[in-house]
């Protein structure tokens, strides 16, 4: 009898021994499972940062006097802005105005016009996507350029009474000719004509023509290599088209090449976030690529002394947005978070900075079907108002 139970005993013993070993290791395989994930995560976060820290974005049109917290460097046209970044307006100046363009297509503005609402701040946001190679190339170039040859307001005030701007980059053929496409294919059929002034060498005496304009294209005679600002006048002499072209050799078709994709870089990122100075960053390029500027290194940023969702002490907690801004594939429900007890946030949803007065947040925001430019500042009783944060919202692919 007793060994009759052994063995009815034996069996089932053996099967419990092994649900617990199948159990254990399942365990340990979950357990692994979570620490790759765990690591990749980290390494994730790691890459992010260390992308934000090395890559750049530019300060534009800069009225007043800004800097970043932590640096009392005035900012300029032109200069490198860090994604995270604290920008401060200063001085007595009232009317402060910035826009900066970040490398993965974002454009914010902001801008002031009391002491009040200076003194909170702007926080520049962070990249919501890892930026194009030909991106990061674009706003290095940019910043060497600016660096060598000044702010480019002046061209700017130039362009908004002058003729139309257009660049072109064309190869010279074996006749000394170039043929001309873009925008002069709006101009009229008949006569015109041109001066052409050599960027690198302004003390030579510029070339003069003049073409007949039958199609779609013009062809110009410019026999050396080079860079030229060239006028095109109607035959009442009104000038017509501000072009400024890249003559190359044949054998230089990968500049070509280089200022196509700059073109259709600068125009998609204008279609998703709309005022990027596309003509200034393609004259900016050019003159990089055909006077041998080199882009500006990549480099460490140095880092704002109040970090984005950090405590600082006797000032309000910045708003946090939840999700965090970017693209997205369908209609979202956006929340602005706050850890302060008490803490009143004030935002717009039309890109227009938030003032006092501006709505008070209860209730998610909707982004649909389209975007949405979310700006944001907390407040609490007994504290400083938080810097205003921006979050950029976009449905689409």
């Amino acid at each position: 009898m007793l060994v009759k139970l052994i063995c009815t005993f034996a069996p089932q013993q053996q099967l419990r021994i092994q649900r617990a070993l199948r159990c254990k290791a399942l365990t340990i395989f979950v357990l692994r499972a979570l620490l790759v994930i765990a690591l990749c995560s980290s390494s994730r976060l790691r890459s992010q940062q260390h992308s934000q820290h090395n890559t750049f974005g530019t300060a534009w049109r800069v009225i007043g006097t800004w800097h970043v917290q932590g640096d009392n460097r005035s900012i300029s046209n032109g200069d490198a802005i860090a994604p995270g970044a604290l920008l401060q307006p200063t001085g007595e100046q009232h009317d402060h105005s910035i826009t900066v363009l970040l490398p993965d297509g974002q454009r914010i503005l902001y801008e002031c016009f009391t002491s009040r609402d200076c003194a909170r701040g702007f926080r520049v946001p962070l990249l919501y996507r890892e930026p194009l190679p030909i991106a990061v190339d674009l706003l290095q170039r940019v910043n060497a350029i600016s660096r060598q040859h000044g702010a480019p307001d002046k061209a700017q005030e130039r362009a908004d009474s002058g003729p139309s701007r257009d660049e072109a980059v064309a190869l010279i053929r074996s006749d000394g000719k170039v043929e001309v496409v873009g925008l002069v294919a709006a101009l009229s059929n008949g006569s015109y004509s041109y001066t052409a002034k050599s960027v690198a060498h302004p003390s030579q005496a510029p070339l003069l023509g003049s073409f007949e304009k039958h199609g779609s294209s013009i062809t110009l005679n410019i026999p050396t290599t080079g860079l030229y600002d060239v006028l095109i006048s109607d035959h009442l002499h009104t000038p017509r088209i501000d072009l400024l072209l890249a003559a190359l050799k044949q054998s230089h078709g990968s500049t070509q090449k280089a200022f196509k994709d700059v073109d259709a870089l600068l125009k998609d990122w204008n279609e998703d976030y709309q005022g990027w100075p596309i003509h200034d960053f393609k004259r900016y390029f050019l003159r990089s690529i055909m006077l041998g500027v080199e882009p500006a290194p990549r480099k460490e940023m140095p880092p704002s002394s109040q970090r984005i969702g950090s405590e600082v002490a006797g000032v309000t907690c910045e708003p946090r947005f939840a999700p965090a801004p970017g693209v997205f594939r369908t209609d979202t429900d956006v929340s602005l978070e706050c850890a302060e007890t008490g803490a009143t946030i004030h935002y717009t949803v039309d890109g227009s900075q938030p003032l006092d007065g501006a709505a008070v947040y209860r209730a998610p925001i909707v982004v649909k079907g389209t975007a949405l430019t979310i700006k944001a500042f907390a407040s609490a009783e007994g504290k400083k108002d938080s810097p205003v944060v921006t979050g950029i919202f976009r449905i689409g692919d």
